[in-house]
């Protein structure tokens, strides 16, 4: 489940531009197909905390949800080849 971070109420056009949270902390939209820069349209000044993601939800508001991912599983991974295994000693 998503919190809200901040309400920003963003209007976005998701058919020429690419939204996301650029290195500052803010809003940036950049056009599809890498034609120009990055284009801030909402100063947040967002302060990341490990272990979320953070998108604009539909509303176009600032939100974040917990990552899951290596963090979250305690077990080692399957493809590691068992140890102890060695003859003569």
């Amino acid at each position: 489940m998503a919190d809200k971070v901040q309400k920003l109420g963003l209007e976005r056009d998701y058919k020429q531009y690419l939204y996301f949270i650029n290195k500052e902390g803010n809003v940036a939209r950049k056009k599809k197909g890498g034609d120009g820069g990055e284009e801030v349209v909402a100063e947040t000044k967002l302060v990341r905390e490990k272990g979320y993601l953070y998108f604009i939800d539909k509303e176009g508001d600032l939100a974040r949800a917990p990552r899951k991912g290596k963090s979250d599983t305690a077990s080692p991974p399957e493809s590691q080849p068992a140890q102890g295994n060695e003859h003569g000693h």
